[in-house]
């Protein structure tokens, strides 16, 4: 099996000359096996992404909704059995500590007036100002937690909300965070090539200066597009299927060029036999230099794009930011996700046929009123 062109660019010892790889051929190995874990890293994100997406929308969403529906039912049936004549009061209190339960369990934005009243009815309080009360509270401790403000207009009437909102702010502070830390460790990597080219002292660039390295970079990427662009272009190719695959190819190196891709543009050349390893080896350090530099810029863009889609998932699907999140566990965490929501299911399809019976119905009450005191104890 012929090497991947990733591979291929690596350089070996093995040069015509037999000498040991210097301090930016051994820099440059490094930076392309990064970036060739970082592009295998968001390709399994983009892959695990379109089947947790698939299975998210076509059956988690469907047994929540289910979810949803059996409490709602649930609910109703208990707060029309809580006046029954037949029951202690013990038994009314339990039935009104089960509905108190299961309303704040509820999705508060999907809570509607006539669950509002339930709730206000069997609480006596008004369920609006509790949740406003709370989502305040919530809000004013996750300010204090982040040292930021989430923002004065949060809808103080939604859990949901806020915690949408706080999500949000902790994926920004944590891709922050990262992206500091790799600056500081490419300035290093940077300061130490540096010193082995420099003397030691002070070192400043003027604008000019700069300016003047983003020309010397920029040159590499200019020479090798040109030579790859007079190879492919597909005016120039007789034969039909060649002219096809030239085409793909020419937009494929038009997209690189566009995105300072210089490993895609190395590989294309290695596809197209333009370089092989040896001559690679023989480039001079000065060149690998700037190819090192452009790499650098390239796998941190490449960091942060998997950044992105990481805070992506977690905004989007309302998953905590704390949880370990990698393309390999995805679905097994929506899986685990879709059995807790099923188990629910269960629990209340089993509670919704105790009515039928009052004497089943009571022998119900009187073990989630134990279950509720077992709760209380352990809270």
């Amino acid at each position: 099996m012929a090497a991947s062109p990733i591979k291929a660019l690596a350089l070996s010892a093995a040069s015509r000359s037999g000498s040991i790889l210097s301090t930016e051929q051994e820099a440059f190995n490094a930076l392309i096996r990064q970036i060739g874990r970082q592009r295998e890293l968001l390709a399994a994100w983009e892959q695990a992404g379109g089947s947790f997406q698939k299975i998210y929308a076509a059956e988690l969403v469907p047994l929540r909704l289910t979810a949803s529906r059996l409490a709602r039912e649930l609910i109703l049936k208990l707060d029309a059995h809580e006046s029954h004549e037949e029951l202690s009061a013990s038994e009314r209190q339990t039935i009104s500590a089960l509905v108190l339960r299961l309303l704040r369990e509820f999705d508060s934005e999907a809570l509607d007036a006539e669950l509002k009243a339930i709730y206000n009815r069997h609480g006596s309080s008004d369920y609006d100002q509790e949740m406003a009360l709370e989502v305040a509270d919530m809000k004013a401790e996750l300010e204090q937690m982040f040292g930021e403000s989430l923002g004065e207009d949060v809808d103080l009437s939604s859990r949901e909300e806020l915690m949408r909102r706080a999500r949000a702010k902790l994926a920004q502070q944590q891709a922050r965070e990262a992206a500091k830390e790799e600056t500081r460790a490419r300035r290093k990597d940077e300061k130490a090539s540096k010193a082995g080219r420099t003397k030691a002292g002070k070192s400043t660039e003027s604008p000019l200066r700069k300016e003047k390295l983003q020309t010397e970079l920029a040159q590499p990427l200019r020479e090798i597009y040109r030579k790859l662009a007079s190879a492919l272009h597909p005016d120039r190719e007789p034969d039909p299927q060649l002219r096809i695959r030239k085409t793909a190819l020419m937009q494929s190196l038009n997209q690189a060029y566009a995105a300072q891709d210089l490993l895609r543009l190395l590989e294309l050349q290695i596809e197209l036999q333009q370089i092989d390893r040896d001559a690679l080896h023989d480039i001079g350090d000065e060149r690998l230099r700037q190819y090192n530099s452009l790499l650098r810029d390239q796998l941190a863009a490449l960091e942060g794009e998997i950044r992105q889609t990481e805070a992506q998932f977690v905004h989007s699907y309302g998953l905590t930011a704390s949880r370990d999140l990698a393309p390999d566990t995805l679905i097994a965490s929506l899986r685990a996700d879709m059995e807790e929501v099923k188990t629910s299911i269960d629990v209340m399809e089993d509670s919704l046929g105790k009515f039928s019976d009052l004497k089943v119905l009571k022998r119900w009450l009187k073990d989630e009123k134990k279950n509720i005191r077992a709760s209380a104890v352990d809270s």
